[in-house]
């Protein structure tokens, strides 16, 4: 059995919100990487995770995130995904990351 880990996407420094259902728009910048196996040729497990950077004075506030081991909304650099902190700075994607597309007319509207 041949296995093979191909990364899929990366976003590096990307500016970013993190929301729960308590707080919203925490601003932060954040590093996203999805990987895939690859078994035999055939594609198998998908794994994402990153880091996250917050503002100084935002830093100290988002512990409650980590030690509620809650889920959180991470939104930016063109995609939007579930997250969950399994650090004060990292993460790993708990549901399917959805591109977000503005096209120019939706922005002219």
């Amino acid at each position: 059995m041949r296995r093979e880990m191909r990364t899929n996407r990366v976003l590096m420094n990307q500016a970013g919100t993190l929301s729960d259902s308590v707080r919203t728009g925490v601003k932060v910048h954040f590093d996203l990487i999805e990987t895939q196996d690859i078994v035999d040729g055939v594609p198998d497990l998908e794994f994402s995770f990153g880091n996250l950077r917050f503002e100084d004075e935002v830093k100290d506030n988002v512990a409650w995130l980590v030690l509620a081991r809650t889920p959180a909304v991470l939104e930016g650099g063109g995609i939007q995904t579930t997250i969950l902190l399994s650090g004060p700075n990292t993460f790993t994607v708990m549901s399917v990351t959805k591109e977000n597309r503005v096209f120019r007319a939706d922005i002219a509207a």
